[in-house]
């Protein structure tokens, strides 16, 4: 019988902070989650029928889900949502949400996002995640109810980043490196 070397100190737990273009977007709910995957393409012979020979990577698909508390707080609220128009002023701001069919090119909206785990000092950034080109992706749920916390989920989509070569999408480590 074989024991797996085992170090508690490379365990993490713990929630994290929500960064989105250096502005901290406060309380998260349910967990922040990072899902990242890479896309393939098949390769086979028709020769071989059906069996899978072996496969290409095609691309690379990242989001994240978060759930923000603060859901009074229109001005955080227009952040996530930058295709959304925010009118008034202070204390009766306002959200509009309009036809916005024709909205191209929605990673003019990206910026960089970043979690920082809040067990790590604000000058560590060693256990950050780093997006390069972060938007939130406005497939959002808001949730009422009568013995839970409201909140508005968020999900963000990842799209490469190409003002370096090669493209990048995110980091685990410090970014300035």
């Amino acid at each position: 019988m074989s024991n797996a070397v085992i170090a508690v100190s490379n365990m993490d737990i713990g929630p994290c902070q929500v960064f989105w273009d250096g502005d901290d977007l406060g309380g998260t709910l349910d967990n922040v989650v990072i899902n990242f995957k890479y896309e393939k393409a098949p390769l086979k012979a028709d020769q071989t029928g059906s069996a899978l020979l072996d496969e290409a990577i095609s691309g690379m698909e990242v989001t994240i889900e978060t759930s923000f508390t603060q859901t009074r707080d229109k001005e955080l609220l227009q952040k996530l949502f930058p295709n959304a128009d925010i009118g008034g002023t202070t204390p009766n701001f306002f959200i509009d949400w309009k036809d916005k069919v024709a909205t191209r090119m929605l990673s003019s909206f990206a910026k960089v996002l970043k979690l920082h785990p809040i067990v790590e000092a604000d000058a560590s950034k060693n256990q950050d995640w780093n997006f390069y080109k972060a938007v939130p992706s406005e497939e959002s749920s808001y949730t009422f109810g009568p013995a839970d916390q409201a909140k508005m989920k968020i999900v963000w989509k990842v799209y490469l980043d190409l003002s370096v070569t090669p493209g990048r999408i995110f980091r685990l480590g410090d970014a300035t490196l």
